[in-house]
């Protein structure tokens, strides 16, 4: 037999086969992709799969028809003929079958399938789904050219075959990225957004949340609920955090304050992986949508990146943010990345759209943590784009920006009176980013730290440009360089058409952005090698021309003060007659020093450990230091601290109090505005009465007094305003159970919110705090009780059921100078069983109030107590322990008529339908019998 046979035989199998022109030798050598996709049909598909010694270069594949790339060695051409040259480089071509049609992840499931299994894919095609064969489509096509279909293995062949199969997927579920553990608004600068722009809090605007409900009732997100047609059934905690980052009211304080406070939020399930119908978006008033989710590791343009480009470009306002996931230790299987552990790790096809914002974590060290997924996207493109503070995951991190996102689409709105294009926000929050770690854009935090007041900065200073150019054709673009400027950045964005399904480049508008300064000199856009190697993949940016990327920057450091002219130019357009683009540019100064936290008028948290934080281009040491006293004593916080790390340790003082900071060198000294520092002031719920309220809490030294809130309608509302430390509410005052106070300083300004009680939930009454009956180990029992001393109580009794009625143990007279409001009575039962006690307090109003019933059980020099003895209706059985134990009711002829294991110290069994007469019980520990009591069983 030929030694062909038996492998083609395997490869028929499972439907993937080798070329025909194999040899023995090469056969050895055949690799699994090679198995995956090449062909020995007589229908190839007319593409060819060729195998190069090392990844032979972009120009070389983009000269003979690079269709995908399975790996840097393995593409997809649509031509194989080489010079003498390239040659060199080729070590096989294969005619290709048509599983390049496939994504990766499908091609390796199938291959563990026999021709008579069928299997779940989805599709997307070309004309209507009535025109695919050989499958038996399970869903409508919607607005999106993809459908989930049937397909029998042993029709796979003729099914990718089909010309209007584009391509073909399995079917993946998403997940939520990570929940998050607490947020830092210092390290985005969103704190001081809120400190200068207090007038944008996303009035107005709807932002969607792809994922499961979060919860409504959540006190940081009442009202916050837009009904939408699409929302989940299922409440998640992740979304629930997610909500309240992106549009939290802090109304539990300021944890739980968002960016955009006053946003609403609609809310579609996430298990639809594909985008919301256009209509959802344009109905609702949606321009931002989040996704913190992700699926696996998936390194192709799928049919979900296709259809997120499609719809920003038609929907040119509408932007879409992505958490970059949290895999940012693994290497892609599959594709030009194959096997580089550390890059290319997106988690999702969606992310790999061109025309959304995917962002990465940062920690508050500023840096990138592991976990965070890195780029390059599949063809090359920089992503993630941008990083924000995400330490517990990118989830967060994604949020975040959506609340920035939003005001940042309001401040344009504010500016030129039109909601802004998705590319326009784009070019803002890229150029206005701080460049972090390696100099330059990078595959692990792209162009750099989200900086909020940057990017309103930007708008507010109308350092923006939209436009459009034709093939061929240049826009140029005159700006004013002040003088003393280090920086000068320029980015360039636009929302591309969307390529197909697989394609091995996503970009088909290229454009080309370059500055000409006033002397004549040009700049290109900084680039990042794409070249499939890890030293490649993390070598610094270099300037050159993209042809990659549907986002470029130049930077120029020192610019002479004059003008300089951004130039725009379309290179190719492969869709449409012109293409808009915008621009946002920013000028650094050469010289100054911003505390980015505490910013003007921030509240802090006296004893919090806190990391103070600047922005400064100056380089060299300083000493930092702390005044309480407007300037006129400074505390040293710590001395030769690096200007350029940014940030220091401290440990603020537990003080009411205004605060400055002061850096200082040699011969410069920065200081701060003034800051708040306060404790948040704990409520103790003394008593709650049907009709009345009274809280306490502790003195705060400076106070000169407190301020009551409780929630009305949304957000807190002030019910008092008191310079003691207690407070009796009518219950009429109140219009929820929620209650939260914040200090008044003595000088007139107001301190740190404390956290928002439940008072319902706190566990306190009107009269009884607590009662508590307690068995030591004498098996005497104790009895303590805990009242509201407010409530003017004047006799306390301890009473024990003794048959039907309660006994009184002990009394004890309250005096109103008696500030003792915890007591405790010690009983001594003096034999086995279960006993029952509670409290009576007697006011001076004349009332007699009762506690709840508290139960004890007693067993003394026995292990085992059975009552009551004769019985009627039940038969309560006490044990001093648990283990092997089973019960067993022996009648008076030997016949067992009752069976159960003891799995509680009190079991309580029913006699109903046992006849009246004379029983045993018995308790067994295994075989062994350990307890025998006889009982009488009455008449009903």
């Amino acid at each position: 037999m030929n030694a062909r046979v038996p492998i083609l035989f395997l490869f028929l199998l499972i439907n993937l086969f080798i070329t025909y022109d194999v040899s023995a030798q090469q056969r050895t050598t055949t690799d699994s992709i090679v198995l995956r996709y090449a062909d020995t049909t007589a229908t190839p598909s007319g593409y060819f799969l060729v195998k190069f010694d090392a990844f032979p270069g972009e120009a070389l594949l983009q000269r003979h028809g690079l269709t995908r790339s399975l790996s840097a060695r393995h593409h997809i051409l649509q031509q194989a003929q080489f010079d003498s040259v390239e040659a060199k480089h080729v070590l096989q071509i294969y005619p290709a079958n048509h599983n390049w049609k496939c994504s990766d992840a499908l091609i390796r499931a199938i291959s563990t399938l026999q021709l008579k299994d069928t299997l779940l894919v989805q599709v997307s095609f070309n004309n209507t789904v009535n025109t695919l064969q050989y499958c038996r489509p399970l869903s409508a096509a919607s607005s999106y050219p993809v459908v989930i279909a049937s397909v029998k293995m042993s029709n796979w062949g003729l099914f990718t075959a089909q010309r209007n199969v584009r391509f073909i997927d399995r079917l993946r579920t998403a997940r939520t990225e990570v929940a998050i553990n607490n947020a830092l608004p210092s390290v985005d600068y969103i704190n001081v957004l809120h400190q200068q722009y207090p007038t944008l809090q996303g009035d107005k605007h709807t932002v969607g949340l792809k994922e499961e409900w979060f919860d409504t009732t959540d006190i940081d997100l009442l009202g916050k609920a837009v009904p939408s047609p699409l929302a989940a059934r299922t409440i998640n905690p992740h979304a629930t955090m997610m909500a309240t980052l992106i549009a939290g009211l802090g109304n539990t304080g300021p944890s739980g304050k968002g960016v955009a406070v006053k946003a609403r939020l609609s809310s579609s399930d996430y298990q639809h992986l594909l985008p919301d119908e256009n209509n959802y978006f344009k109905n609702a008033g949606i321009t931002v949508q989040n996704h913190s989710y992700g699926t696996t590791l998936e390194n192709y343009y799928g049919a979900e990146a296709v259809a997120y480009d499609q719809q920003v470009y038609t929907l040119d306002t509408l932007l879409h943010i992505f958490s970059s996931g949290n895999i940012g230790n693994t290497a892609p299987a599959d594709g030009t990345y194959k096997g580089l552990s550390g890059y290319a790790n997106l988690s999702g096809t969606f992310k790999q759209s061109k025309n959304v914002l995917v962002i990465g974590g940062i920690d508050t060290g500023y840096n990138v943590p592991v976990l965070s997924s890195k780029g390059p996207a599949f063809d090359g493109r920089i992503s993630p784009q941008l990083v924000a503070y995400g330490q517990a995951g990118t989830s967060d991190a994604a949020a975040t920006t959506t609340g920035i996102s939003t005001l940042v689409q309001e401040a344009y709105q504010q500016g030129y009176a039109t909601t802004p294009s998705s590319a326009m926000v784009k070019a803002i929050l890229v150029n206005s980013a701080d460049d972090i770690n390696t100099p330059g854009p990078d595959y692990s935090s792209g162009y750099g730290l989200l900086n909020a007041i940057a990017a309103i900065q930007t708008i507010k200073d109308k350092q923006l440009f939209s436009g459009e150019v034709a093939t061929g054709n240049t826009a140029s673009i005159p700006v004013t360089v002040p003088s003393n400027t280090a920086r000068l950045k320029i980015t360039l964005s636009w929302n591309d058409p969307a390529a197909t399904e697989n394609v091995s480049k996503a970009l088909l508008n290229d454009l080309d952005l370059s500055v000409t300064d006033n002397a004549g000199k040009t700049y290109l856009p900084w680039q990042l090698s794409t070249f499939p190697t890890a030293d490649s993949l993390s070598a610094p940016a270099r300037r050159g021309r993209d042809s990659v990327n549907n986002i470029e920057q130049v930077s120029i450091d020192i610019p002479a003060a004059g003008t300089v002219n951004i130039h725009v130019h379309a290179r190719q357009l492969k869709s449409g007659t012109t293409q808009h683009f915008h621009i946002a540019w920013q000028a650094i100064p050469l010289s100054f020093f911003e505390w980015q936290y505490p910013a003007a008028g921030e509240q802090l948290s006296a004893g919090d450990n806190i990391a103070i934080r600047w922005r400064t281009p100056h380089t060299g040491n300083g000493t930092l230091s702390f005044s309480a006293d407007s300037g006129r004593i400074w505390m040293p916080i710590a001395a030769n601290i690096p200007l350029a790390g940014a940030n220091s340790r401290w440990n603020i003082p537990r003080i009411f109090s205004k605060g400055l900071l002061r850096m200082s060198t040699t011969d410069t000294t920065w200081v701060s505005d003034y800051f708040n520092i306060s404790t948040p002031v704990s409520i103790n719920i003394g008593y709650n009465c049907p009709d009345t309220l009274q809280i306490n809490w502790r003195s705060m030294d400076n106070a000169s007094g407190y301020n009551v809130y409780t929630i009305k309608g949304q957000t807190l509302s002030l019910i008092s305003t008191t310079p003691d430390t207690a407070l009796l509410i009518a219950k009429t005052q109140l219009s929820s159970p929620y209650i939260s106070i914040i200090p008044q300083h003595k000088d007139g300004w107001a301190g740190l919110q404390g956290t928002t009680y439940n008072y319902e939930q706190q566990g306190v009454a009107c009269f009884f705090r607590q009662v508590l009956a307690d068995v030591l180990a004498d098996n005497s029992v104790d009895i303590t009780v805990v009242f509201n001393a407010g409530n003017k109580v004047k006799k306390i009794s301890w009473e024990r059921l003794q048959g039907n009625d309660f006994i009184t143990l002990s009394s004890e007279d309250i005096t109103p100078d008696d500030h003792n409001n915890m007591l405790l009575y010690k009983d001594h039962p003096g034999h086995s069983g279960i006993f029952y006690y509670r409290v009576k307090l007697e006011l001076t109003d004349g009332r007699s109030i009762y506690s709840d019933v508290q139960s004890v059980q007693i067993l003394i020099n026995q292990e085992f107590y059975l009552f009551p003895v004769p019985a009627s209706q039940q038969l309560t059985l006490l044990s001093s322990r648990l283990g092997d134990l089973q019960v067993r009711f022996v009648d008076m002829n030997g016949r067992t008529v009752f069976t159960q294991q003891l799995t509680q110290m009190r079991e309580t069994y029913s006699l109903k339908g046992l006849a009246a007469g004379i029983y045993i019980c018995v308790v067994y520990e295994g075989a062994q019998k350990i307890f025998t009591k006889r009982f009488v069983k009455l008449t009903d």
